[in-house]
């Protein structure tokens, strides 16, 4: 066994299988990048891409935070490991939320998700919707260590995030119409 990295909450077998999370991870977010790039939709020739959709600000977090993880893992810098908790701080409740909306509001109607036009076939949709909040959570409860930002500081920075985003929306709006 190989000796756990000294921010990780619980004794790991081997940084082996954090390093194997972290590429299953950066597999999986760049399979559904790869994706979003030949999906011939209105929304990729729109402004702001498919950026302008929670559900890909996630999984560009959720990317980060893995290559940065996988980095630290090979590495052992824990620069990069304090940097992917940091990131993951941030993206790890916000996938959770995403995931829980998206497969509440599937259940009770698809079509309020997306029109009957823009058919999203089950593996991009489990890993846009699911894999990156199971990914996420499995890394934090088993690979981090404790989250160290106070409560009121993890609801100011969720603040100003909600707020960022919805002007990000509203800028979308306003050059597409929709």
């Amino acid at each position: 066994m190989a000796p756990r990295h000294p921010l990780q909450r619980l004794t790991s077998p081997s940084r082996n299988v954090s390093l194997l999370l972290h590429i299953i991870g950066i597999a999986s977010f760049s399979y559904n990048f790869h994706f979003l790039t030949v999906w011939d939709t209105p929304i990729a020739r729109s402004y702001g891409w498919h950026m302008q959709f929670l559900t890909i600000i996630g999984l560009s977090a959720s990317l980060i935070a893995f290559v940065l993880g996988a980095l630290a893992d090979i590495t052992l810098s824990q620069t990069l490991f304090q940097a992917k908790n940091s990131v993951a701080v941030l993206a790890t409740p916000l996938e959770v939320v995403i995931s829980i909306l998206y497969w509440g509001l599937r259940l009770i109607d698809p079509k309020l998700l997306m029109p009957d036009d823009f058919y999203l076939h089950i593996v991009p949709d489990m890993g846009f919707h699911l894999a990156p909040a199971v990914l996420l959570s499995l890394d934090l409860v088993l690979l981090s260590p404790p989250w160290t930002i106070p409560a009121y500081g993890i609801m100011a920075i969720s603040t100003v995030i909600a707020f960022a985003y919805w002007y990000w929306v509203e800028l979308c709006f306003s050059h597409n119409g929709w």
